[in-house]
């Protein structure tokens, strides 16, 4: 979501420059900046224990039923994944395991309805490769959204022949790097 917006672990400033488009007057600058955002997302991290502790759940309805739930499916679905993706990374940055803090993290949420969770997670890791996704294509395989980036973003498949797996006789418009925000229109 590129829109004007409050702010929230980001400053507005701060996204500008996330984003390349802005420049700062020095190194120094860009190191306060840097540093700034990491203390801000640091003591956001925290704050989820409160959050989840103490915001109520009318509080928690609002959010997401009315507030995300009312935005567009894309930005919803874009913030939830990009939420989950940024923790995945940063707990593996960390001696904690991914599955543990997933499993007590759904648990730590049914317990506000009475309920435990038998929580499984499993991954299989496989290296993206243009010709291995083509032929999954060519199979009428489904793709991943990120293998859709991927595919998107290779040097050796045209976007006119992505296009045309999906049906689509115009090369795909995707004019913002949020590539899976705007392959759910295919």
């Amino acid at each position: 979501m590129t829109g004007k917006r409050d702010r929230g672990l980001l400053s507005p400033a701060d996204r500008s420059y996330l984003r390349g488009e802005s420049d700062l007057a020095s190194v120094q600058s860009e190191r306060n900046t840097r540093g700034r955002i990491r203390d801000r997302v640091h003591d956001g991290l925290l704050d989820f224990e409160l959050l989840t502790g103490a915001l109520s759940d009318r509080d928690v309805e609002l959010l997401f039923e009315k507030r995300l739930g009312g935005d567009d499916g894309t930005v919803a679905f874009d913030a939830l994944v990009s939420a989950v993706a940024f923790l995945y990374r940063g707990v593996d940055h960390t001696d904690l395991d991914f599955e543990a803090v997933l499993r007590e993290g759904v648990n730590l949420a049914e317990a506000r309805e009475d309920r435990a969770a038998t929580v499984t997670f499993s991954k299989t890791l496989h290296a993206l490769d243009t010709d291995q996704l083509r032929r999954k294509l060519e199979s009428d395989e489904s793709l991943s959204l990120t293998e859709i980036a991927y595919l998107y973003e290779a040097d050796d498949l045209g976007r006119d022949e992505l296009a045309k797996y999906f049906g689509d006789t115009r090369a795909p418009e995707l004019d913002d790097g949020r590539v899976q925000s705007k392959v759910t229109d295919y």
